[in-house]
């Protein structure tokens, strides 16, 4: 792209007189434009300048339409290229083929110069908006970083002197005290890395959106079906169909797993584990809920904590690392939600995920 107002259109198609055609349409609407007359020059000419769109004709010789896409897909720099098909192809399995393989759009030949301004202006707008976005994202993240740079060292010396007065041996009361700055502090440190690990999502292009919470809540039921099956434990999925939450889609996933994955794990083989997607005024609510012994009352406090040292033992002599808590929950406030725990009603534990819904 040669400025940050001017989109740059690649045009390629073995006919020259079809190149100059489009290319000159285009050029008189504004846009930059660069000719290539095969699928070759043109993997070459976006590997020195990478354009905002291509129009690519389906039919070429030597390498053709489905062939120079399938190169653009598999290449992270090009990936996110939206990408045209011209094409002379009527048949629907083609334009099936086109979609499957990537291209955002097809303008039949021979077209209507309207048309194919419409989808050209349309798909640059897109793909230019996207840029823009991810660039300020990026700059939220390395202004975060400058951030969170100083912050550390707070929180770090907070810890530090919590653990200087918790080592000389102080009466209940000042323990105590002691016992909760430096749990904050902790709870600061993780809430830190969550928003970091979002916003560097966010620069990768992983932004947050309105997801499904059905296929949310499946995905991260079926990672764990396996582990499921091998304790004889079933999966009971209960959840309200038309659902969109607010999140980060790898967040999210993160969250989720983590619950299935400790139901799974503390509750004992043969039980049965809920899953839950419901409407709670304007948030959607993620239960996982479990028939394991649950968390016994005294311990509840110290559940969301770093490294907490809880009674319960997994069922199946299963690893815990007493990190998965703490970080969900972290993750789940950077996504303006929450995650918290109650004794579910016929036994066992209750964790609720609960996110900003979307109308």
């Amino acid at each position: 792209m040669n400025d940050q107002n001017t989109a740059l259109v690649m045009v390629v198609d073995d006919q020259e007189a079809n190149v100059s055609a489009v290319g000159g349409l285009l050029a008189r609407d504004g846009f930059d434009v660069a000719p290539c007359l095969s699928g070759k020059e043109a993997l070459a000419s976006i590997a020195a300048d990478l354009p905002d769109l291509v129009l690519l004709d389906m039919r070429m010789p030597g390498m053709d339409g489905f062939e120079v896409l399938e190169a653009l897909q598999g290449d992270e720099a090009t990936r996110e290229i939206p990408v045209i098909f011209l094409t002379a192809d009527h048949e629907r399995d083609s334009l099936v083929r086109a979609f499957s393989a990537g291209a955002v759009d097809y303008v039949t030949k021979p077209f209507v110069p309207e048309e194919l301004l419409s989808r050209v202006r349309a798909h640059t707008a897109l793909k230019m908006a996207r840029d823009h976005m991810q660039q300020l994202a990026q700059e939220r993240q390395e202004s975060l970083e400058l951030i969170a740079h100083d912050l550390r060292n707070h929180f770090t010396n907070v810890i530090f002197s919590a653990d200087m007065l918790a080592s000389r041996g102080q009466d209940e009361s000042v323990a105590k005290l002691v016992e909760s700055i430096r749990g904050a502090a902790d709870t600061g440190l993780l809430f830190l890395q969550a928003v970091l690990d979002q916003a560097a999502g966010e620069a990768r292009g992983e932004a947050v959106e309105p997801l499904p919470a059905a296929q949310v809540v499946r995905d991260a039921v079926d990672a764990y079906a396996e582990r499921a099956q091998a304790k004889d434990m079933r999966l009971d999925l209960q959840l309200e169909g038309g659902l969109l939450v607010r999140g980060q889609r790898l967040a999210l996933c993160h969250v989720l797993q983590n619950l299935v994955s400790n139901a799974i794990k503390y509750a004992p083989a043969g039980s049965v584990v809920t899953v839950k997607a419901i409407a709670h005024k304007d948030r959607v609510r993620l239960l996982v809920i479990d028939q394991g012994p649950g968390i016994p009352e005294k311990e509840q406090g110290d559940l969301f904590r770093r490294f907490a040292k809880l009674s319960s033992q997994p069922t199946g002599g299963e690893s815990s690392t007493g990190l998965g808590l703490s970080l969900a929950k972290q993750k789940a406030r950077a996504m303006g939600g929450d995650l918290w725990y109650d004794p579910a009603p016929t036994g066992g534990a209750c964790f609720t995920l609960e996110l900003p819904g979307v109308a």
